[in-house]
């Protein structure tokens, strides 16, 4: 199994640019990162040659909503654009959200109401309209569940059995689901055995412990179980660490959790 340090929470102590070179020293196989158009990809490259890393996944719509068909094709070009920075950095995943996300990351309310069935189909139709992005690229996309009850009110994908059912109806294996263990706890709990029935459908997993979204050791999950249980599943793809340091030192974190999930 290998593991993804997220570089906009973890390494915050140091320039931006930096933490590719900490997460390096730390351990990681790879790096991933929110949003691409605030971000130097000239440095990035660089930094990512210098190290030997890779960029496991990084957000890709820049603009609308992935629920609301008048947004779709804002949306679509939207992707079309982050593809592009994808192939400067050698990214091969993005990960897209449902909804507008502000900066302090909760969410942007829309101007007129959208039920939840309109939802789902708009998000299995624009999905199934990136699949030739997707195979013309060799990108994955993949939708990820939030927690609506903590850090994003509003959020219109809020549970593994939705995002699941999407990626199964869409059917295809660059469409994938991305797994985040914090926010399935708050919202649904049931990790190991949701791993057991949704693994299928995952192309990467987050951790973080509940409460407050620090590291694991911090909370009520048992991340060594979890991570058996994810690599019993067949689960071979990456495991990000998105998360914040309790105590502010990222190097001591970053080993303390290797040393107690491995």
């Amino acid at each position: 199994m290998k593991f993804s340090c997220c570089i906009e929470m973890i390494f915050t102590e140091f320039p931006f640019i930096e933490r590719i070179y900490r997460a390096e020293e730390a351990g990681f196989d790879y790096v991933e990162f929110w949003c691409w158009e605030d971000k130097d990809l000239a440095r990035l490259r660089k930094a990512l040659d210098d190290t030997g890393m890779q960029v496991s996944v990084f957000q890709g719509n820049t603009v609308g909503r992935m629920v609301d068909a008048e947004d779709r094709q804002a949306y679509v070009e939207g992707v079309k654009r982050s593809v592009e920075a994808a192939e400067k950095l050698g990214a091969q995943k993005l990960f897209l959200m449902s909804d507008i996300l502000k900066e302090d990351r909760s969410v942007l309310e829309a101007d007129r109401p959208i039920s939840d069935g309109e939802k789902r189909r708009n998000t299995v139709g624009l999905l199934r309209e990136l699949i030739p992005v997707a195979e013309e690229s060799g990108v994955s996309f993949m939708i990820e569940p939030l927690n609506t009850l903590v850090d994003h009110k509003g959020y219109s994908l809020c549970s593994s059995e939705a995002g699941a059912s999407i990626i199964r109806e869409v059917n295809h294996p660059q469409i994938r689901l991305l797994y985040d263990a914090y926010h399935m706890q708050v919202m649904e709990g049931n990790i190991i055995a949701n791993i057991r029935d949704k693994h299928d459908t995952f192309g990467h997993f987050h951790i973080a412990d509940v409460p407050g979204r620090f590291e694991p050791g911090t909370g009520e999950l048992n991340f060594r179980n979890i991570l058996k249980a994810l690599a019993d599943s067949g689960y071979d793809g990456v495991v990000g660490f998105e998360f914040e340091p309790k105590n502010g030192d990222s190097a001591e974190t970053c080993k303390r959790v290797f040393e107690q999930i491995l």
